[in-house]
């Protein structure tokens, strides 16, 4: 069967393996396992800063942010186990499912291979980079980079195994993974740290933890996909080439996420140093969790888009398109207007009064909003293998914010807020210029009307929601507990009439008064009884 073959009766029940029963259980699944990173991201840090000192916490973002570029490695390969197994298992190709998982396997091991020589490589640089910057840390810093580059090498041998299980829709087993290892990880890690164990202790435990998640996922990969077969017999190089092509254009994405994100990190260590890097690093961890909130809904979007663009059904695309892309700002306005408004007190409470930078919260968040509301469709696209393009826009706008950034902290001296601008303007420009009338031509459908579809509702249900916080933080901007605490329960409390009234579907109320009205008479019963 070839690559763009179709099932004969695509539109059969037992045909459709698209997984969009599955669609609103992977989502609540990758919510839940998501929180786990959530609550670690808030006291993990907080720790750090506490017994490791502000430099300390720096350079552990410092080390997290040059491993990072060991992704780059991958080439995307990996990420196409993803769309051709649930593709494969859309057409009833057992044979085509074991030659993709067997090629990429093959190509995953070289490269694994390739991530522990640059590690070993970036290890030794250290000193040479940053030997200044890092101060009394040089030592702590190669041993955290090389110790970090190992799990990432272990991640790199095992991440087919990520594809297979997702393509087989189970993003819940995945995220149980994941949020489950995580979670162990990180009381071990504040263990360590709260009994002196230093950046090394942090990362020898993040190593760990990394290996066993993966040889968790191997043993759940075959179980939830029992006609895997991974052989020598079954590699491609034909099947390597489809893959290395797929995944050339994915890694483009992966290389402009690393320029935003991680060179203008290591731009800020260079030049303000390591503890403003932690500066920086608090309030891009927030808009951050928000991002990937956001994503969690979106990742499942792409084996239902292959699914979906495998067996023909361009309408169903469509819909899948503006639905995802209104969901998306339902999730994701909210959060990003709460820590716009919101942001020094949050910092104040979370790190202490000198990390309380409310203007840089506000500047990252809203600066990705236009990003984090568009994420579904650059993973209905890479569904849809069309995702080349917006992957080349999005460099070029990594290429841009890193010549804004370094013009920010050099000539202009722009500080940490210049920084952030220029990490955010070519976001918002990419993303409101190119990526929406791109995906709207390509699966016919007016811009405008989409445009309008997706964002006239969700802002205004949210407007009720952000007058309040603005009301809330002009009263009690003394007071950031209060503010706080305050913020989130009126604030809540419109959002969710609001929300209820407008933008929650009635299938899902119906849904959620039965289970109330359920769960109501089983209470009442069990009282009789007693």
């Amino acid at each position: 069967m070839t690559d763009e073959q179709i099932p004969a009766d695509p539109e059969r029940p037992e045909d459709d393996l698209s997984g969009r029963n599955r669609m609103a259980w992977n989502v609540v699944a990758s919510w839940l396992g998501h929180s786990v990173f959530v609550i670690a991201g808030f006291f993990l840090p907080r720790i750090i800063d506490r017994h490791l000192g502000q430099v300390g916490l720096g350079i552990w973002d410092f080390g997290w942010s040059l491993v990072s570029y060991l992704g780059i490695a991958q080439v995307g390969v990996g990420s196409s186990v993803n769309r051709y197994v649930a593709k494969r298992r859309a057409q009833h190709d057992t044979e085509g499912l074991n030659r993709t998982v067997s090629s990429v396997m093959f190509l995953q091991a070289i490269i694994a291979m390739v991530v522990l020589i640059l590690t070993a490589v970036g290890t030794w640089m250290v000193p040479s980079l940053l030997d200044v910057q890092l101060g009394g840390y040089v030592v702590d810093a190669r041993r955290v980079v090389f110790l970090l580059g190992l799990g990432v090498t272990a991640q790199m041998a095992f991440n087919p195994f990520v594809g297979v299980i997702t393509g087989c829709h189970r993003w819940d087993l995945h995220n149980a993974i994941n949020a489950g290892m995580y979670g162990v990880t990180a009381v071990a890690m504040a263990a360590v740290v709260s009994l002196d164990g230093g950046l090394v202790g942090l990362a020898l435990v993040n190593l760990a933890g990394t290996v066993t998640a993966e040889a968790i996922r191997a043993l759940a990969a075959h179980r939830v996909c029992p006609e895997l077969r991974i052989s020598w017999k079954s590699v491609s190089w034909t099947e390597a080439r489809l893959l290395l092509t797929f995944g050339g254009k994915t890694v483009v994405g992966t290389l402009a996420g690393i320029l935003l994100y991680q060179t203008n990190s290591l731009q800020i260590v260079s030049v303000l140093g390591a503890a403003s890097l932690a500066l920086y690093s608090r309030p891009m961890s927030l808009v951050r969790h928000a991002q990937t909130f956001v994503s969690k809904f979106a990742f499942v979007l792409t084996p239902t888009a292959s699914s979906l663009h495998a067996s023909g059904r361009d309408s169903a695309l469509r819909d899948l398109l503006t639905q995802a892309c209104r969901g998306s700002a339902y999730l994701s306005i909210p959060p990003l207007a709460f820590l716009s408004i919101m942001g020094d007190p949050i910092l104040h409470l979370w790190m202490g009064p000198n990390y309380a930078l409310g203007v840089l919260v506000a500047v990252l968040a809203m600066g990705h909003l236009p990003m984090i509301v568009h994420q579904p469709i650059w993973n209905i696209l890479i569904g849809m293998n069309l995702h080349g393009r917006i992957a080349a826009a999005g460099l070029v706008a990594g290429v841009l914010s890193v010549i804004g950034c370094a013009l920010a902290l050099g000539p202009l001296h722009g500080g940490l807020i210049g920084a952030a601008l220029a990490l955010t303007i070519p976001l918002i420009l990419e993303h409101l210029l190119y990526t929406g009338p791109y995906v709207c031509r390509v699966l016919g459908l007016s811009y405008w009307r989409f445009a309008v579809d997706v964002w006239r509702m969700p802002l205004a249900c949210s407007l009720p929601f952000v007058l309040c916080l603005f009301g809330v933080r002009l009263m009690f901007a003394d007071r950031p507990a209060l503010c706080l605490v305050l913020g989130m329960v009126a604030g809540g409390l419109i959002l969710g009439a609001v929300y209820w009234r407008w933008a929650i579907p009635t299938s899902a109320k119906e849904q959620a008064r039965s289970a109330v009205l359920g769960t109501w008479n089983r209470v009442r019963r069990l009282g009789w009884a007693w």
